[in-house]
């Protein structure tokens, strides 16, 4: 369906606003790493140690990186804003308990690639608890300080006509993918993976990019578990987790699950109404 030139107009705000944080986010990328690699230069380290360096220490830069764009969106906001709701507020509407719905298709989408891809070992891993730490909630950190921005821009922009969830959805999705892409060396083919779970997390949210329950489900059972301990971490890969998997999942597999997921999420009560009906 074409939009109209409101729509498009409406859908062209979120995404002025969304390109924005990604791109300061980007910018603190490149200079967070360009200061850590210079420091390392003026101490003749090999280009080795400081690709090492930047290599075990870019979930931090991430997250900080992402923090900081967060922090100055919101203070532009304030600056043009008289009225500008806190934190706390947004989280007291946004945070009660997940729809169960939720839980099944990230604990089906886990035990799915967890089964056909038989996870082997990785015995050289062993003592990088620090490593799954960060891995494990620096990933939740990176898709989560997403929705928060999506929350103020859902309060700011209040418009009379609001562009299709589908349209804002795929484009948050693309800018996303593409931030990260020029952000991070790609060494494990990962974007289409991250495409993925960011397209998951936007259908959870709900319409208005609230419903933040569902979205911490899905990173707590899901996407944190596979980040760090069966080696899908965007950064790191298997370098760190106690685990990998015997071999790196397919985007046909990946869509496979994925359909079958959020077919069982759209359609859960008009499926248990079926079985109900035939049982009788």
């Amino acid at each position: 369906m074409l939009m109209s030139k409101k729509e498009l107009g409406d859908l062209g705000s979120y995404l002025k606003y969304y390109s924005a944080f990604q791109l300061v986010f980007v910018i603190f990328v490149v200079l967070f790493s360009s200061v850590g690699a210079f420091f390392h230069f003026l101490l003749d380290h090999e280009i080795s140690i400081v690709e090492s360096w930047l290599h075990n220490n870019q979930w931090e830069i991430l997250i900080i990186s992402k923090l900081i764009s967060l922090y100055l969106i919101n203070k532009w906001f304030k600056v043009r804003l008289y009225q500008f709701k806190n934190f706390r507020i947004l989280i007291k509407e946004s945070l009660s308990w997940p729809e169960s719905k939720a839980i099944v298709i990230s604990v089906f989408m886990l035990i799915s690639l967890i089964a056909s891809h038989k996870p082997v070992f990785v015995d050289q891993n062993t003592g990088h608890w620090y490593y799954l730490f960060i891995s494990y909630f620096g990933i939740m950190f990176f898709f989560g300080i997403e929705f928060v921005l999506l929350g103020y821009l859902e309060d700011i922009l209040s418009l009379s006509s609001r562009p299709s969830k589908i349209y804002l959805g795929l484009s948050f999705a693309l800018i996303f993918s593409f931030a990260f892409k020029v952000s991070v060396p790609d060494y494990y083919g990962m974007v289409s993976y991250l495409f993925l779970c960011y397209s998951s997390l936007i259908l959870l949210s709900g319409d208005k990019f609230k419903n933040w329950s569902n979205v911490l489900s899905y990173l707590v059972l899901f996407v944190a578990p596979m980040a760090s301990l069966f080696g899908l971490d965007p950064i790191w890969g298997d370098d760190f987790s106690p685990l990998k998997l015997g071999h790196k999942p397919n985007f046909a597999f990946l869509a496979v699950i994925w359909v079958i997921s959020f077919f069982y999420y759209r359609y859960r009560e008009l499926l248990i109404l079926s079985v109900r009906k035939l049982i009788r």
